[in-house]
């Protein structure tokens, strides 16, 4: 008997949805830019095959561990980027969590946004207790963006991640339930 799928959630923003076979195009053109790989956990994408299958995958993911959303444009449902849970703990309630949204968009709400929605969703429905992010030291736009969520910085992990064939280093950030605004 095949796995039955299992609803994908609809998230407190238009901007978010559930990928589909047609954002490839939209999200290669990110995976295919230096800038906007340039602190992401894998080198840029050379092939756009590469893009194809990290789509499916997003489509196609196991909640309890991992979970992807389109960021969409609100008013033409064109994929701007994404948002991601990953590396789930069940048992230990907690969760990685990853983001990326097309560089010629930035500084325009769009992340925070996502990300927001996002983490109310691991919160609130999931029942998560820890969220963390690891971000690369030179990605300032990105530690503002999760300091602004509440995320704490908890330290420098020397060489934690390997992207091609180079080593480096990470920023670690948590926040925890009981500080997620609206917690009680």
């Amino acid at each position: 008997m095949p796995k039955q799928a299992i609803p994908h959630p609809v998230l407190a923003t238009p901007r978010l949805r559930q990928f589909r076979a047609d954002d490839v195009d939209a999200m290669h053109a990110c995976f295919a830019d230096p800038e906007a790989m340039r602190f992401w956990n894998q080198p840029t994408y050379t092939k756009r095959i590469e893009t194809e299958r990290s789509v499916r995958s997003f489509v196609d993911c196991t909640p309890s561990y991992y979970r992807f959303w389109a960021v969409a444009d609100a008013g033409t449902d064109r994929c701007l980027g994404l948002v991601n849970y990953h590396d789930g703990h069940i048992r230990s309630r907690r969760a990685s969590i990853g983001y990326m949204i097309d560089p010629a968009l930035h500084r325009q709400g769009i992340a925070t946004e996502a990300v927001t929605a996002m983490l109310d969703f691991c919160v609130s429905e999931l029942g998560l207790h820890r969220l963390q992010a690891f971000i690369h030291p030179d990605n300032h736009a990105s530690i503002r963006l999760i300091e602004k969520l509440g995320f704490r910085r908890e330290g420098l992990l020397r060489d934690n991640l390997r992207v091609g064939e180079v080593w480096r280093d990470d920023l670690l950030y948590a926040l925890l339930a009981t500080e997620w605004r609206g917690a009680a």
